[in-house]
């Protein structure tokens, strides 16, 4: 005879479903959950876009948590690959029968709640929970007005099938009361939150940005083939050059355009020595190399690609910049804020939330380059205005936005009838 230890000791099964395992702030937030809870409960993590080979999909295996391929769930509307992603996310439901249905990202929170209709799962004569998390609402993203409209109304109808909406930030939760999106009382806000980082010094995160002979640094060839190393031996960052660091995926809502033509007035207006570098991969590195070569701005200006813990670099930055047009709550300004680095950040989503203008860094509008390049200019000129900022922020961090409360309130999710945040 076979029996299922986890239900023998009444642990409950949690399934976690996102759109993509290209690792991006849903993903980082859902393994957070299901490593920090796998003790407690029985995890399984589902996903479809870059399946297998996704870093998501290889942090998980690497951490002995059970994932799920969903092969036809795309980022992008589909109607066939959707109709047929809806069909395997049914299937894998059934086979499963999670007592937690945990959705994240917005394809998925649709295609999640319709499954949740034509298959409404019981288990010991409970339903299970549908919990979704809204890591930015997708309709405030710069898209067709159809598009946006269709996304609204598509959480509007599917929210009736939710238990429980997490918002990351408070102005998401705010929003979807603005919008209607669904009645108030299924709505909370919880804050994400990041263990401590075991950070380089600011040594070695330059050596690590900037190789030295003999060039042993992942990024070498990069910045060698492109000319971009100023003089055989020196480090980004010396002879007082300033340098200004992002960490962000290269997708429109980042709104990395606005911050290369910031850097392009400080250089050009007041010959200030600037190197911004640019962590991060996507679908926009054309876009951005092509403005970056129009602005002659290849020597100040470095795309690095994805590098891995790339955290672990951010004191090898004298100033971090966040230029994003949509933000739900961002983990790299939380990351920045914790290595006590002087931030501008765009006053957008949760960024409000992290940033109190002239008290943990500054806040400009968002696609506004004058305004971003007047305040790295402020701060480039007052290293006092620097630390100050730089060590609100760390503490900031330290008392707001700990994993260790993210986990707690979210399993109060989970375990509480209501569903709501005790």
């Amino acid at each position: 005879m076979c029996f299922n230890m986890d239900k023998i000791n009444n642990k409950k099964t949690i399934l976690y479903l996102v759109t993509q395992s290209e690792l991006g702030g849903a993903q980082r937030y859902v393994f957070d959950l299901a490593t920090n809870l796998s003790q407690e409960f029985n995890i399984s993590v589902a996903f479809g876009e870059q399946g297998k080979q996704g870093e998501l999909a290889k942090q998980l295996k690497q951490a002995n948590i059970k994932y799920y391929v969903i092969p036809h769930l795309k980022r992008a509307i589909s109607p066939i690959n959707d109709l047929k992603a809806l069909i395997e996310i049914i299937k894998l439901i059934k086979k499963l029968k999670p007592d937690i249905i945990h959705l994240n990202s917005s394809k998925v929170s649709i295609l999640g709640s319709i499954a949740t209709i034509f298959f409404k799962l019981k288990i010991e004569n409970r339903q299970s929970k549908i919990i979704y998390t809204v890591h930015g609402w997708v309709f405030n993203e710069p898209m067709p007005k159809w598009k946006k409209l269709f996304y609204k109304y598509a959480e509007k109808f599917t929210a009736i099938f939710k238990d429980k909406i997490i918002c990351v930030s408070e102005f998401d939760r705010q929003t979807a009361i603005k919008e209607k999106i669904c009645n108030p009382k299924k709505l909370t806000t919880i804050h994400n939150g990041i263990e401590q980082i075991n950070f380089l010094s600011k040594e070695e995160a330059r050596q690590n940005l900037t190789p030295q002979p003999p060039f042993t640094s992942p990024l070498a060839p990069l910045l060698i083939r492109r000319g971009e190393l100023k003089g055989r031996g020196r480090r980004r960052g010396e002879g007082g050059e300033v340098l200004i660091g992002t960490i962000a995926n290269l997708y429109p809502t980042k709104g990395l355009e606005y911050l290369i033509q910031a850097i392009y007035i400080l250089i050009t207006n007041y010959q200030l020595p600037i190197t911004t570098i640019i962590i991060g991969e996507g679908e926009e590195r054309k876009n951005l190399e092509d403005l970056i070569g129009q602005l002659n701005l290849k020597s100040n200006v470095i795309l690095t690609g994805k590098i891995n813990n790339a955290a672990e670099l951010l004191p090898a930055f004298n100033i971090y910049v966040c230029s994003s047009v949509k933000e739900g709550l961002s983990y790299t300004i939380i990351e920045a804020m914790q290595a006590g680095l002087p931030i501008v950040a765009t006053k957008v989503g949760g960024n409000k939330e992290l940033i109190e203008d002239n008290k943990t860094g500054f806040l400009v509008e968002a696609k506004n380059p004058q305004m971003l390049a007047k305040k790295i200019q402020k701060l480039i000129n007052n290293p006092e205005l620097q630390q100050k900022l730089g060590a609100n922020a760390k503490q900031k961090t330290r008392e707001k936005f700990s994993l260790e409360r993210m986990i707690n309130k979210t399993k109060n999710v989970y375990i509480s009838r209501s569903g709501r945040v005790s």
